[in-house]
């Protein structure tokens, strides 16, 4: 199964609620990155992948560095948190300009 960012949100967001659908509908914290992405819907203003890479700093204590390192593999967000889509390397061009992928002829 392929994971998709705003799905590997609401799966981080189910195991911190104890998989209780209802406790993630009324999460107290507000504060979190992930709050506004929760249900596993994109939203208009927000990148799944910077809430990510937010979320996992947080996590980290704040660093980077251990970020880079983490050893977290089971949790959702790990494929993600160095705020890129592992499933997307190589699709892009440089600067990752979308628009370059529609005029290619197969």
């Amino acid at each position: 199964m392929r994971l998709y960012p705003v799905k590997a949100i609401r799966l981080h967001c189910l195991w911190c609620m104890y998989d209780s659908s209802n406790e993630v509908k009324l999460c107290p914290t507000k504060d979190c990155p992930l709050y506004p992405l929760r249900f596993g819907r994109r939203k208009l203003g927000y990148s799944a992948l910077k809430a990510i890479r937010k979320r996992c700093i947080d996590c980290k204590g704040g660093s980077k560095a251990e970020v880079r390192k983490c050893e977290f593999k089971d949790c959702s967000l790990y494929e993600f948190r160095m705020g890129h889509n592992p499933a997307l390397k190589g699709k892009r061009g440089k600067g990752g300009n979308i628009s370059q992928l529609r005029h290619v002829k197969s």
